[in-house]
């Protein structure tokens, strides 16, 4: 019988940790490497290996392998995002080296999972992505510097954040299988400043930039599976579908298709090895379809061919699908600590064609190192830490001949620390 204390200390936790979450990692593209402090100190290699109820992000049929749990976490975010432009007579973006304002952001979650019986298991996870976030200042147009931000706009930036909460159910079956299905509901919320030179190129050139926050919902699901190969050697597989959103009408002559910015499809295939009994190495393969949603994939080429801001297949980021291969080690330094290290590359998802409008949203990074530990307590409780550096990446492009062909490079480099508080009842 499922405690009522239980679900009730499940529910004020979500409940106030949903209020201020905005998350904002840039790691594959815009989505996280993973989803807890276990699955962060190894790179997010653990689609195969559930340890906490946090998985159910990740793969939802993992839940039936760690029962009733609660886990409590937040991370502290550091990305840091620059661009350097040269002189181009459109101006845009503003000559010089510039970098994001905004560098610090906390990224909480939480995650609860419970067994109803011997063989089926429920939970429910509040997690985030995000990452399109830049604020970049300027003098006012027309200053001595003859700099008015990167497209004349003074202050120049977007904001997108993405709150998801996942409902999950999980069934085991020969003792080592199982499955999973989850139910998502998605809240997005976006602003952008200093976008307004592009009003001819929008098909809504009041609803282009400078509109404050405007949020947008949807509802998605995930599927999973969990498989023993062969003793010491699981698999596990998870996919969620394109996730349809409504639109943000505020920004209507930004995102194509009048403001649609839909979340990806996403899958994962993931193996968990164990040499001996204290040890683990793990390895993920991740697939993200950006090229699915036309805001974010369509070229901005199409500026210079007719194509309007906001149109139905109109210009967007250029974004390109991204391949994530993440690998992690797991050692029991003793009956109470385990250690984790981990690392994560990606296909960089900005071609240097597409540098233009990505000086808004440089998510170039493409390689991740982390490590943590997880410190077992009294009362079946444990706490865990781990920390992430994104190492420095560039990319450099051109502006299109008809904005000036000016060079132009985007950079970033991130660090993570975060924690999680778990107990198992």
């Amino acid at each position: 019988m499922v405690s009522t204390k239980k679900w009730t200390l499940a529910t004020a936790i979500a409940a106030a940790i949903a209020l201020p979450a905005t998350a904002l990692a840039t790691t594959a593209g815009y989505f996280q490497l993973g989803y807890s402090s276990i699955s962060d100190g190894m790179a997010g290699a653990t689609a195969a290996l559930p340890q906490d109820s946090m998985i159910q992000a990740i793969n939802p049929a993992g839940i039936a392998f760690v029962g009733s749990r609660l886990d409590v976490g937040v991370a502290g975010f550091w990305p840091h995002r620059s661009y350097t432009s040269g002189a181009t007579p459109a101006g845009m973006p503003s000559p010089g080296s510039y970098g994001s304002s905004t560098n610090f952001f906390l990224i909480p979650h939480i995650g609860y999972s419970q067994r109803l019986s011997r063989n089926n298991y429920v939970g429910i996870a509040i997690y985030g992505n995000g990452g399109m976030n830049t604020n970049y200042h300027y003098p006012a147009a027309g200053a001595a510097t003859g700099a008015g931000g990167p497209y004349y706009g003074g202050q120049t930036g977007v904001n997108l954040s993405q709150l998801f909460v996942q409902l999950t159910y999980s069934r085991k079956f020969l003792r080592h299988d199982a499955v999973g299905l989850s139910i998502i509901a998605a809240r997005q919320s976006f602003s952008a400043d200093g976008l307004q030179n592009f009003g001819n190129f929008s098909a809504h050139r009041h609803h282009l930039s400078g509109n404050g926050v405007s949020t947008s919902t949807g509802v998605g699901f995930k599927v999973g599976a969990q498989f023993r190969l062969m003793p010491g050697i699981n698999l596990g597989v998870a996919y969620s579908p394109r996730m349809t959103m409504s639109k943000f009408s505020a920004y209507s002559g930004l995102f194509a298709g009048g403001g649609r910015f839909d979340i990806p499809a996403n899958g994962v295939i993931g193996l968990a090895f164990k040499p001996t009994a204290s040890q683990v190495l793990a390895f993920d393969f991740q697939r993200i379809y950006y090229n699915d949603v036309p805001a974010i994939a369509d070229p901005i080429g199409g500026l210079l061919t007719g194509s309007k801001l906001g149109s139905a297949g109109g210009p967007g980021f250029g974004w390109q699908n991204v391949s994530v291969y993440k690998l992690g080690y797991q050692i029991a330094l003793s009956r109470t600590v385990t250690g984790r290290v981990g690392f994560a590359y990606n296909t960089q998802p900005i071609p240097s064609s597409q540098v233009l409008f990505n000086v808004l949203a440089p998510g170039v990074i493409q390689r991740h190192v982390t490590a943590g530990f997880t410190v077992r307590t009294a009362r079946r409780q444990d706490f865990t830490v781990a920390a992430m550096y994104g190492l420095p990446q560039s990319v450099y492009g051109n502006a299109p001949a008809g904005f000036g062909g000016a060079p132009i490079k985007i950079s970033m480099h991130e660090y993570q620390v975060e924690a999680n508080w778990g107990w198992k009842f």
